[in-house]
C-alpha cells in the first residue's frame, strides 16, 4: 500500500514556498496532486503528437527530451500508467538511462489549445518498441506562457538513433545563441538529490515560455526571469534540491532543436529584476553539454497568438552604450571593380562575437556633415574567426556610408559595430542546397559556402551545394578565385557563373559556365531532380522573378529563403495591414507635423519626403537602426518585424499608422 501524505510538496519546495510567504496559502493546493490520472488527463495525453520527457543519462543529469509519433502513440491502459509505444530518438546520444524502476517526468503540451498536464513517475517495463510509465503523481497546469501554434506536417520520425545530423559540444556555437536568444519557449526539466520510494522525489518536466529575447546568453551561461506561476514552484524546488538540470529548446520554424544539460542557480536578488517586466527571480544556467540537433522536429509551426499573459512580462534589454563597441580597420582588400573586403578588430577590451554565416554586422558610421551618425548594415562575408570580422562592400556612388567606407575610412580608422544579426542563414542541412545570388548578394552566399567548408573539415557530411551566381563580367565578379579554389577542392560544391556583359578577354566555361541571365530554365537544365532548399540574394527585381518563378513550378515557399533588405517581401500574398485613411503624424524631435496618407508608405519614407534623416539599414524590420520612441498612436506592420523592440518603440522602416489611430508621436 502506497504511503499517504498530508503534504504531496517536497521539502525543497516547500522551503522555496516559506522563502516567498505563499507556504500556508499553497499548501491546501497539494489536494489536487493525485496519484492517479484523472480521465480527462488520460484522454488528454493520448490526443497528443509530442510529449516531454524529463529523463536521467547515466551520469545522473537531467535531460528534457520530446517524443514522437503517429496518433494514438501515446495511451493510458489504467488510471497509473501511460504507455508510449516508441522510445526517444536520442537515447544512445544522450546516454539515457532508460532501466526499469528509474524515475521520470512528463509534460503535455497540446500548443493549439494551450492545454498543459503534468506527470511524474517510474519506468515499470520497457522494450525495443516502448515504455510504460506507473504514475507516482498527477496534476494539472495552467495555460500561463503558452503560445498558441497551428502544427502541420506531423509525420512520424524516419530517423534512427544515428542519422541525425548532430553538434556535441561543452560551448554554445552562434547558431545554439541565436536559437535561444529568439526562443519564446523551451522545456526543462529538473531532479530532486535523492530518488527513494517516497513518491515526492524524482524527476519533473516543466514547460516556460516568454516573449523572444526573455533568455539571454551570455558566452556559455543562460540567464532567464522566472514569472508569476501556480506557486507551487516544482521547478525552482528541484534546483534548491539538485543543481542539475536540463533544457530543450524546438525551432518550430526550422525543425532544429537544441538541448542543453548544466548547473543551475536561483537569485532571488539581481539587478535585472528591476527592468525585466513580471520577473520575480532570475535562474542562471551553466551549461555544461549541448547538442544541437538539425531537423529533429518531425513537424512545424506557426504563431496563431502569443499568450496574453506575455503582456505583463519582459525581456532582456541593453543600453543605447552596449549595444555597439568600438572596432578598428585593420586590412582592406579589393574582390573586384567595386566591391571590397574591410577587416574589423576590436578595441582592446572587446571582442567579436560568434555568428551564423549569413548574418549582418551592423555599423554606426560618422560622416563629416552629417548632423549624427549613421547606421547601415551589411553582410559577414565569411565564416567566424576569432580575431576579425570581414564586411564586403559594394561602392554606391549614391551612398552616402559606402562611399566613405572605400574613400575616407582606411587602415587603423574606427568604427562603431554591433552585434550580428539576422536570419538569413542555412536551415536544413539534409537537403541538397542552391544558392543564388546576383551582383554584391553574393556576400552572405561566400560566407554560407565557408561555412559548410568548416563543417566539412571536421569530418560532416555536406549535402549537395549548387551555387548560381549573375554578375557582369570577371571585371565585377567578386571571390572568383575562391570560388574556382573550393569547386575544385570539394565534389560536393557545383559553381555555375552567368555572365550578363562578357568581356573579350572572359573565356566561357573558364570564367563563367553560361551567359545572359539566370532563369527557372536554368536550374532545369542544371538540377538533377532532388528536393532543394533555394536561397536568393541580390536585387529586388532579380529575387522577385527566381521566386515567382520557383513557386510556378512547383516548389514550395517554405523551401524557398531569401535576404530583403527592403521595404516588404518577396510573397505575391503578404498580408495587407489594416492602416489609418489619413493620420497626423508629428516628428516630436524635429518639431515637423505633417498629414500621413497611404500612398506615403512606411514612416520612414514619410520622413524621408519631409526631408528628414533618420538612421536606417535594413529598410524591413531586421537590423533595429531605426529604432524610435513612439510617443502616442499605434502602428501595424506588414509582415511582423524580425528585429525584437518593447511597447513604446517602433521600427519605422516597416510601420504605418493603424486603422483608428488618427495622430501619432514619433520621437525623431
Amino acid at each position: 500500500m502506497s504511503q499517504q501524505y498530508t503534504n504531496q510538496f517536497h521539502e525543497a519546495e516547500i522551503a522555496v514556498q516559506k522563502k516567498v510567504g505563499v507556504a500556508e496559502r499553497v499548501a491546501p493546493a497539494s489536494q489536487y496532486i493525485r496519484e492517479f490520472m484523472p480521465d480527462q488527463h488520460r484522454e488528454f495525453f493520448a490526443n497528443l503528437p509530442f510529449i516531454i520527457l524529463g529523463v536521467v543519462d547515466r551520469q545522473g543529469c537531467p535531460w528534457a527530451v520530446p517524443v514522437f509519433g503517429t496518433n494514438g502513440f501515446i495511451s493510458s491502459p489504467s488510471a497509473t500508467t501511460l504507455k508510449l509505444n516508441t522510445l526517444p530518438q536520442l537515447k544512445g546520444v544522450l546516454d539515457l538511462d532508460l532501466s526499469v524502476g528509474q524515475k521520470i517526468g512528463t509534460v503535455g503540451v497540446e500548443v493549439q489549445t494551450r492545454r498543459r498536464n503534468r506527470m511524474n513517475g517510474t519506468i515499470s517495463d520497457i522494450d525495443d518498441k516502448g515504455l510504460t510509465i506507473s504514475v507516482e503523481l498527477s496534476f494539472g497546469n495552467c495555460p500561463q506562457y503558452i503560445q498558441k501554434r497551428y502544427i502541420y506536417d506531423v509525420e512520424e520520425t524516419k530517423h534512427n538513433n544515428d542519422s541525425y545530423s548532430t553538434e556535441i559540444s561543452k560551448n554554445l556555437s552562434a547558431r545554439s545563441k541565436s536559437l535561444i536568444e529568439n526562443a519564446d519557449t523551451f522545456f526543462i526539466a529538473s531532479r530532486t538529490k535523492q530518488f527513494t520510494e517516497d513518491k515526492r522525489t524524482g524527476l519533473d518536466a516543466s514547460h516556460r515560455g516568454g516573449k523572444p529575447g526573455f533568455v539571454k546568453v551570455y558566452k556559455n551561461t543562460l540567464l532567464f526571469p522566472d514569472f508569476s506561476g501556480n506557486k507551487f514552484f516544482n521547478t525552482i524546488g528541484n534546483i534548491a534540491s539538485d543543481e542539475r538540470v536540463g533544457l530543450v529548446f524546438p525551432d518550430f520554424q526550422s525543425t532544429d532543436a537544441l538541448f542543453i544539460t548544466g548547473r543551475a542557480k536561483i537569485h532571488y536578488e539581481h539587478p535585472a529584476l528591476s527592468s525585466i517586466d513580471g520577473a520575480e527571480r532570475i535562474i542562471e544556467i551553466n551549461v555544461d553539454r549541448s547538442v544541437y540537433v538539425d531537423g529533429f522536429l518531425p513537424m512545424q509551426g506557426e504563431i496563431e497568438e502569443y499568450s496574453s499573459s506575455l503582456s505583463s512580462t519582459g525581456v532582456w534589454s541593453e543600453s543605447k552604450n552596449e549595444q555597439y563597441s568600438d572596432f578598428q580597420i585593420v586590412g582592406k582588400q579589393p574582390e573586384s571593380a567595386t566591391i571590397s573586403s574591410i577587416y574589423l578588430s576590436p578595441k582592446t577590451g572587446n571582442s567579436t562575437i560568434d555568428y551564423i554565416p549569413g548574418q549582418f554586422l551592423p555599423l554606426e558610421i560618422t560622416i563629416p556633415g552629417q548632423k549624427q551618425p549613421l547606421k547601415r548594415s551589411y553582410t559577414l562575408s565569411r565564416a567566424p574567426r576569432a580575431e576579425t570580422y570581414r564586411i564586403s562592400v559594394k561602392r554606391e556612388e549614391a551612398g552616402l556610408v559606402s562611399k566613405a567606407l572605400h574613400d575616407t575610412y582606411g587602415i587603423g580608422s574606427y568604427l562603431r559595430v554591433g552585434k550580428p544579426a539576422g536570419n538569413f542563414t542555412i536551415k536544413n542541412y539534409s537537403h541538397s542546397i542552391v544558392l543564388v545570388s546576383g551582383g554584391v548578394g553574393i556576400t552572405p552566399m561566400i560566407a554560407m559556402l565557408e561555412g559548410l567548408i568548416v563543417r566539412a573539415n571536421n569530418g560532416e557530411k555536406i549535402p549537395p551545394v549548387w551555387f548560381f551566381h549573375a554578375t557582369q563580367n570577371s571585371e565585377n565578379h567578386a571571390f572568383q578565385k575562391d570560388l574556382l579554389q573550393w569547386s575544385n577542392q570539394f565534389d560536393w560544391l557545383t559553381v555555375h557563373t552567368v555572365y550578363s556583359q562578357p568581356k573579350d578577354t572572359d573565356e566561357l566555361s573558364k570564367t563563367h559556365q553560361a551567359e545572359g541571365r539566370i532563369s527557372i530554365e536554368t536550374f532545369k537544365n542544371c538540377l538533377p531532380f532532388d528536393q532543394y532548399d533555394f536561397y536568393l540574394c541580390g536585387s529586388q527585381s532579380f529575387m522577385s522573378a527566381i521566386y515567382r518563378g520557383l513557386k510556378n513550378i512547383g516548389v514550395s515557399k517554405n523551401n524557398i529563403y531569401y535576404e530583403f533588405f527592403g521595404e516588404g517581401t518577396l510573397d505575391d500574398e503578404e498580408m495587407v495591414p489594416d492602416v489609418a485613411e489619413k493620420a497626423k503624424v508629428t516628428f516630436t524631435t524635429s518639431k515637423v507635423s505633417e498629414v500621413w496618407k497611404p500612398e506615403d508608405g512606411t514612416l520612414l519614407a514619410f520622413a524621408e519626403k519631409k526631408g528628414l534623416s533618420p538612421s536606417f539599414s535594413c529598410r524591413n524590420g531586421s537590423c533595429g537602426a531605426c529604432l524610435c520612441n513612439l510617443k502616442s498612436g499605434s502602428v501595424v506592420y506588414g509582415k511582423q518585424p524580425t528585429y525584437q523592440f518593447k511597447e513604446g518603440e517602433v521600427l519605422i522602416c516597416s510601420a504605418r499608422p493603424a486603422a483608428g489611430s488618427d495622430t501619432l508621436e514619433i520621437d525623431i
